[in-house]
C-alpha cells in the first residue's frame, strides 16, 4: 500500500514538473499560474498544492534533484589532486550537456545566483580555489578570485550549452580550468 502511494506521488510529481518544464520554455517563471500549470498537469489545484505551495517552490526543487542527481555521480571521484578535479568538471559539463534543455531552463530561470554557485561548488573547484589561494593575506581578494572564477565559468557553460556546434567536454573542461589556474 505504501510502494503505491509513493509511486502516486512520484508520478504526480512528474506530470507537474513536464507541466512546468514546458511553461518555462514559453515564459518567465513570474508568468505561470498555478492554475494553468494545473491544467496542463491534468490535476486539480489542491493536489499541487498538496506538494508544492508555488511554482518558486517547483522550481527549487527541480534545482535540488537536478544537483543531487550530479553529486551522486560524483561520489566516486576525489576532488583531491589535480585528474580528479578535471574528471569532476568534465562530469558536470557531460551531464549538463546530456541534460541541455534542462540545465538551460535552470540557468536561465534561477532565482538569484544560488545555482551558479551551488553547481561550481559541487566539483570541488571552490575548495581548490581556497587551497591555492591560501598565501592570499585578503579575504575580500580571495572571495572576489572565487566569485570572478566560479561565475566565468558559469557563463562558459551557458555559452557552451547554447552554441549549435559546441567543442566537446574535455575542450571545455580544459578550458575552464586553465582559465581557473591563470586567475589565481
Amino acid at each position: 500500500m505504501k510502494e503505491q502511494y509513493e509511486r502516486r506521488i512520484m508520478e504526480t510529481k512528474e506530470r507537474i514538473f513536464r507541466a512546468f518544464l514546458h511553461l518555462m520554455g514559453e515564459k518567465d517563471i513570474h508568468q505561470i499560474s498555478i492554475s494553468e500549470l494545473c491544467r496542463l498537469a491534468g490535476i486539480n489545484r489542491s493536489t499541487f498544492y498538496h506538494h508544492f505551495g508555488s511554482q518558486y517552490d517547483v522550481l527549487a526543487e527541480l534545482t535540488d534533484d537536478f544537483l543531487a542527481d550530479l553529486e551522486e555521480k560524483l561520489q566516486g571521484v576525489s576532488p583531491c589532486d589535480r585528474e580528479g578535479v578535471q574528471r569532476r568538471v568534465e562530469l558536470c559539463l557531460d551531464n549538463a550537456m546530456q541534460n541541455r534543455e534542462l540545465t538551460l531552463l535552470l540557468m536561465q530561470h534561477a532565482v538569484g545566483t544560488d545555482f551558479a554557485q551551488r553547481l561550481f561548488s559541487l566539483p570541488g573547484i571552490e575548495s581548490l580555489l581556497r587551497e591555492k589561494l591560501s598565501d592570499v593575506e585578503s579575504e575580500t581578494e580571495r572571495h572576489a578570485c572565487i566569485s570572478f572564477v566560479t561565475y566565468g565559468a558559469y557563463q562558459l557553460l551557458r555559452e557552451w550549452l547554447n552554441e549549435e556546434n559546441p567543442i566537446s567536454t574535455e575542450e571545455e573542461t580544459e578550458l575552464i580550468l586553465t582559465l581557473a589556474r591563470r586567475v589565481c
